[in-house]
């Protein structure tokens, strides 16, 4: 999971340029997040899905981020 996060995940090489296509995909290759029966995702699966929303936000705004660090 640190690996995807870090971006040197062998699994997914290319991504898109685009994050919110890339969250997609990422998203659809991982299939089915398992739930418990209140709803909750078992923490496994709530792991990887945070760490792909987290991947991919860095990325969209990681230029914003830059540009108000040098102000």
């Amino acid at each position: 999971m640190l690996s995807y996060l870090l971006g040197t995940s062998k699994a997914n090489k290319t991504e898109n340029e685009d994050p919110l296509v890339a969250l997609k995909e990422s998203i659809e290759a991982h299939k089915d997040f398992k739930s418990k029966i209140d709803g909750t995702l078992e923490f496994d699966d709530f792991l990887v899905l945070r760490s792909i929303i987290f991947r991919q936000c860095d990325r969209k705004f990681f230029p914003t981020k830059q540009m108000l660090r040098q102000r």
